[in-house]
C-alpha cells in the first residue's frame, strides 16, 4: 500500500550540473554588492586573535598599543624632568616617603586589576548564553569587569602612580647616570622591537610558552634576591649581578611580549598590551640604572 505522505525519494545532484564548482568552499566570502544580508568579505577581516585578522586591522591595533605606550612613557619622562628642574617638587618627593609607598600600592592594585579583568564583550556573551537573556548591556557588568572607559581611567591612575614611584627612585641617583640609563634603555628597546617584528626571528607559540615558564622562574629569583638583600644588606658584587640578571630577564620579556602583541593577543586588549610593554621597559631601565650606578661607584 502506497503512503501518500511519504517524502520524495532522494536524488543525487551533480554540482557542475548546477553551475557550482566542487573545488570551492560552500560559504566562500563574496563582495556584497547587492546589499545581501549574508556575510561579506569585510566580516572575515576580524577574528578573535590578532594573527588571524587582516593586515589593516593588525596595523590599527598595533598603532593603538604603541600610541598608548608612548603616552605612558612621555608622562613618566615629563614628571621626572619636572622634578629635576623644580626644587620644590624635588623636595616634596624626597620628604614624603609615605606617599611613595601609597603610589606603589596603588600601582600594584591597578596593574593586577587591569591584567585580571575579563574582557567585557566576552563576559557579556558568556552571560547571555548561560542565562538566555540576550538584551544584556554594559550596565549589567559587575564592578570588577572593566569597560573600555574603565580600563582607560585605571591605566591613567596606574601610570601616574608608577611615574611617581619611578621618579622618587631616580632621585637617589646622579643625574648624569639617569640620563645615560634612559639613552641605553631607548637603544635597547628600539633594537629589541625591530628584532621582534622581523620575520627572521618569529617563534612558534610553544617556544614562547616555554620561554615564559623560564622567565617566570627568573622573576621569582629576582624577587627572592631582592628580599634577601633587603634583609641582609647589599654589596657591590651582588648589586651588579642583580642588575645584569634583571636586564637580561626583562630584555627577553620585551622581545617575547612584542611578538605576542603582533601575533597572539585578542582584539580589544590594547590597554593590557601597552601596560605589559610599559612594565618591561620600566624594569629594564631600573636594571640598567643599577648597573651604571654600581660601575660609577667603583
Amino acid at each position: 500500500m502506497k503512503d501518500d505522505n511519504a517524502p520524495p525519494a532522494y536524488q543525487a545532484t551533480d554540482p557542475e550540473a548546477q553551475g557550482l564548482n566542487s573545488q570551492q568552499p560552500f560559504m566562500a566570502p563574496t563582495n556584497n554588492t547587492n546589499n545581501s544580508p549574508f556575510a561579506t568579505s569585510d566580516d572575515f577581516d576580524y577574528s578573535t586573535k590578532i594573527a588571524s585578522c587582516s593586515p589593516k586591522v593588525r596595523k590599527n591595533f598595533q598603532a593603538k598599543v604603541y600610541t598608548i605606550l608612548s603616552s605612558q612613557l612621555l608622562l613618566t619622562l615629563s614628571l621626572g624632568c619636572a622634578t629635576y628642574k623644580f626644587e620644590t617638587m624635588k623636595y616634596f618627593f624626597q620628604t614624603h616617603i609615605g606617599f611613595f609607598y601609597l603610589c606603589m600600592f596603588v600601582s600594584l592594585i591597578a596593574c593586577f586589576w587591569i591584567a585580571l579583568s575579563p574582557n567585557p564583550d566576552d563576559y557579556l556573551s558568556d552571560l547571555q548564553e548561560s542565562t538566555n537573556q540576550f538584551d544584556l548591556t554594559s550596565n549589567n557588568l559587575p564592578w570588577y569587569v572593566l569597560s573600555k572607559r574603565g580600563q582607560q581611567i585605571l591605566l591613567g591612575i596606574f601610570t601616574l602612580a608608577e611615574a611617581y614611584t619611578l621618579t622618587t627612585v631616580t632621585l637617589m641617583y646622579d643625574q648624569q647616570t639617569v640620563l645615560s640609563a634612559i639613552l641605553i634603555t631607548t637603544m635597547v628597546v628600539l633594537a629589541v622591537t625591530m628584532l621582534a617584528v622581523s620575520d627572521r626571528f618569529q617563534m612558534c607559540f610553544e617556544t614562547m610558552n616555554s620561554i615564559y615558564y623560564w622567565m617566570y622562574g627568573a622573576v621569582w629569583l629576582l624577587i627572592a634576591i631582592g628580599f634577601s638583600s633587603f634583609i641582609f644588606g647589599w654589596n657591590s658584587k651582588m648589586n651588579l649581578i642583580y642588575g645584569w640578571l634583571g636586564a637580561i630577564v626583562f630584555t627577553i620579556y620585551l622581545f617575547v611580549d612584542t611578538q605576542l602583541i603582533f601575533r597572539k593577543v585578542s582584539l580589544g586588549d590594547e590597554i593590557k598590551c601597552a601596560m605589559m610593554l610599559y612594565l618591561d621597559i620600566i624594569n629594564l631601565f631600573l636594571s640598567i640604572l643599577r648597573i651604571l650606578s654600581n660601575s660609577s661607584d667603583d
